[in-house]
């Protein structure tokens, strides 16, 4: 990769394609490379520089997220603030567009763009292809949308007015998932089970938001947890252990009045909103999704009061199989 200073305007197309790179390639969130990036890009928005630049430090930011797989920023305030300061200075302008890109290039249903945002940056600085509509593009208030699209990527929860891209690792987070419950996993059973099992003690000891999307996975489990692939009494204690530790902490949670909840039955129906709610961003982007879309409301899926019941169904089957493998066992030592 092209050594670029993120502290620097790009001064030729070749610079801002080493830059655009560098948004692209760059991993590890908690890198110096990856720090220099992002407050490159938010030092450039404060900077308040005219556009076409403003749009591309936004796309720049986007596509430095990405990374984040959903998670906040950490440290992100001057990031944000940054980019607000940008959509406030903007989205005042008047324009007579019906719409704007933040919005129509956005893809509904599978919760991306419908672009790449680094490649898109190079377009709107004149180091790629002509744009289609530069208009709408320059717009400052597609600008402004954009640069609050941004914001609510490094920190989600701070507008709710844009879209917001699934994270990365959706679609593929919980396919090991499938592999365990439908036997034929590619690695140890056990330890996936074991797994899922102790995030879900931590989210409930910790009283994570995480704590519904880890119960699903643990019911998701469940069929195969009891079933005669697994042997060990153990396992099944830290299962047991963990759902007994989320049912209390959803004990004190007030009866809801949703008319309806995710229905576990099958997981390949639900996998993809399961593995959403893993994380905040996955979480404000279901809640996109549902808006435009329909579909159950996010506060369904986050219901602590249906979960709670959930996972005390799946208690009673667990101490059923606990029971039964530990008697069997002790017949056999008996025998013996």
């Amino acid at each position: 990769m092209t050594e670029i200073d993120p502290s620097a305007v790009p001064d030729s197309p070749d610079a801002w394609r080493a830059l655009a790179t560098g948004w692209a390639e760059t991993s590890g969130t908690r890198s110096r490379r990856y720090t220099d990036l992002m407050q490159g890009a938010a030092a450039h928005l404060r900077a308040a520089p005219q556009d076409p630049h403003t749009l591309a430090w936004a796309l720049g930011v986007l596509t430095l997220a990405a990374r984040l797989e959903g998670m906040a920023l950490p440290d992100a305030a001057p990031v944000v603030a940054a980019l607000t300061a940008a959509a406030e200075r903007l989205d005042g302008a008047p324009c007579d567009h019906a719409d704007h890109p933040y919005l129509t290039d956005f893809d509904a249903e599978n919760l991306t763009w419908r672009f790449r945002p680094e490649e898109m940056a190079l377009r709107v600085v004149g180091a790629g292809p002509p744009l289609d509509d530069p208009g709408r593009w320059s717009c400052p208030r597609n600008v402004a949308g954009f640069a609050r699209a941004a914001a609510e990527a490094v920190s989600p929860g701070t507008f709710d007015d844009v879209p917001v891209r699934a994270p990365a690792g959706v679609g593929r987070g919980l396919a090991y998932l499938s592999d365990v419950i439908y036997d034929h996993p590619h690695g140890d059973p056990y330890e996936t089970l074991v797994d899922e099992a102790r995030a879900l003690l931590e989210a409930a000891r910790e009283d994570l938001p995480e704590l519904p999307g880890l119960v699903v996975t643990n019911c998701a489990l469940l069929p195969y947890a009891v079933s005669e692939r697994v042997e060990s009494v153990e396992v099944l204690d830290e299962i047991i252990t963990a759902l007994e530790a989320a049912a209390r902490r959803c004990d004190d949670a007030p009866t809801c009045d949703h008319a309806a909840h995710p229905d576990l039955d099958d997981f390949e129906d639900y996998r993809r909103d399961a593995e959403l709610m893993l994380t905040p961003g996955g979480r404000r982007a279901y809640r996109w999704r549902q808006r435009t879309l329909g579909g159950l409301p996010l506060e369904a899926w986050t219901c602590r009061h249906h979960f709670g019941v959930e996972a005390e169904i799946a208690l009673e089957d667990l101490r059923e199989a606990r029971a039964e493998m530990a008697g069997e066992a002790g017949h056999a030592d008996e025998k013996g």
